[in-house]
């Protein structure tokens, strides 16, 4: 185990911030992003100095090969960035403290449109709907509400000032 001073953590607060980190990767899964994104966001973001690309594969025991692409995706979406090293070799990541802003743009650029278009053939469905022999009609105007709520649920988030605490 590297031996970096993360607060000078012991080996118990560092087992429990590398569980903490997967169960962030987890649930960033669900986000379309993988485990390993969230995993060492969630470490680098936590981390009380910039940490290079071997620290967090020590860290969270797994290979630089898995860390190195996942640096640089995590790094175009604009939740780390490079920071200034002690020598032009090593890069070092520090987290992007705006989480707000990447979140209310991955949400305008994936989820929005996602629901606008099902908005679209939902609508494309219920005009072409002649009878209730194939479908349940009932079900398809509640489907309709579900998506109208999916919708002004997210437009809500995206208008949304305030989505975390200062």
């Amino acid at each position: 185990m590297v031996h970096i001073n993360m607060n000078h953590m012991t080996k118990q607060e560092l087992l429990r911030l590398q569980k903490l980190s997967t169960g962030i990767g987890q649930f960033i899964r669900y986000w379309g992003f993988r485990n390993i994104h969230g995993e060492i966001w969630s470490l680098v973001y936590l981390s009380a100095k910039s940490l290079s690309g071997i620290e967090i594969a020590q860290i969270l025991n797994v290979s630089k090969a898995l860390i190195s692409p996942a640096l640089k995706e995590l790094e175009a979406e604009g939740l780390i960035a490079q920071t200034k090293s002690e020598n032009s070799k090593t890069k070092r990541y520090l987290a992007v403290d705006n989480v707000a802003d990447i979140i209310h743009g991955v949400l305008r650029r994936r989820e929005l449109p996602m629901i606008e278009k099902i908005q679209k053939l939902h609508k494309e469905l219920s005009d072409q709907v002649v009878g209730a022999d194939s479908l349940n009609l009932e079900r398809l105007q509640k489907m309709e509400m579900m998506i109208q709520m999916a919708h002004l649920g997210l437009g809500t988030l995206l208008h949304s000032d305030q989505m975390w605490p200062e």
